[in-house]
């Protein structure tokens, strides 16, 4: 039995009927299960969400990668955060991706790249703005954020994962409570099943021993051509990721590389802002997140 998997699962079944009944000042439109990947037709499918185009001629874009430790999760778990994303404005693309143990990371890091190509490929039919894209992320999709922001200019890693190749550059990202620490984590002795599965039979105790090992941390990858200003989430208490961001800032504060960070307190737990609206603290993620997409985007949608 995979205990990961069964807390991730509940955590998301528990909190569905609060975080995916959100309201919205927009009329936001959606399609999903829009196959992304003919090869793989069942795994590689995304959602889309946009409201009315008003203000610009094309949309500014933001991809969610949702989390659930690279062995569960669905992007239907996240269809109230797509939809407060999109009424900020954003034409929203929230992809599923190879799960583990069916797929080895890092499948999963090469099936993004393939969403990336959809959407240059389909810019002209939805008016989509390629030059003003931006990612987000949570968990484990906060890891997979993170690490696309990191190689998104890096040929040789993408080669080596067999990545397809596609115009998309990402400007910045908003990166929620992020797995960037695979060390640490392995402390956990929740996180062997998780790591076995996620890596073909690589517990948490011989994980270094991983050929892709490196690719699991993507401070590794982080260098000068990180995005500048990216907005970096994480709780006070949260028992899955808990100080993995140190590992994060330490990187970009040793590069000189500006950001966002936002701490939640009090019971700031994992993926506190699935909440949205409904406590303080997703609410202050939300206000804090709007201002940044306006700041990157360079308008304010209403």
């Amino acid at each position: 039995m995979n205990i990961a998997k069964l807390a991730f699962d509940f955590d998301d079944r528990f909190k569905d009927v609060f975080t995916n009944n959100v309201r919205t000042v927009n009329s936001i439109a959606y399609e999903t299960d829009i196959v992304y990947d003919e090869s793989l037709p069942d795994v590689c499918k995304l959602d889309v969400y946009y409201p009315p185009l008003k203000g610009r001629e094309k949309y500014p874009v933001l991809v969610d990668i949702h989390g659930g430790g690279w062995i569960t999760g669905d992007k239907y778990w996240r269809r109230g955060l797509n939809r407060a994303f999109a009424d900020m404005g954003l034409f929203v693309v929230s992809p599923n991706y190879g799960l583990s143990p069916r797929f080895v990371y890092p499948d999963c890091v090469r099936h993004l790249f393939s969403c990336f190509k959809w959407i240059c490929d389909n810019a002209d039919n939805y008016n989509l703005d390629l030059s003003n894209v931006l990612v987000t992320g949570d968990s484990a999709g906060g890891q997979l954020a993170c690490l696309v922001l990191a190689i998104q200019d890096n040929a040789e890693v993408k080669a080596r994962i067999g990545a397809v190749e596609s115009p998309l550059r990402f400007k910045g990202g908003i990166l929620a409570c992020g797995a960037y620490d695979p060390a640490s984590m392995a402390k956990i002795p929740l996180s062997d099943k998780m790591f076995r599965e996620m890596t073909g039979g690589y517990g948490r105790k011989r994980l270094a021993e991983f050929p892709d090992y490196d690719l699991m941390n993507p401070v590794n990858f982080i260098d000068e051509r990180f995005p500048r200003d990216v907005m970096i989430a994480y709780g006070r208490f949260d028992a899955f990721v808990g100080g993995n961001e140190k590992i994060l800032f330490e990187k970009l504060n040793a590069l000189g590389i500006p950001y966002r960070e936002y701490r939640a307190k009090g019971c700031g737990e994992h993926c506190f802002h699935l909440w949205h609206y409904r406590r303080p603290i997703s609410r202050k993620f939300f206000d804090l997140a709007r201002k940044y997409v306006e700041d990157k985007i360079g308008y304010r949608y209403v």
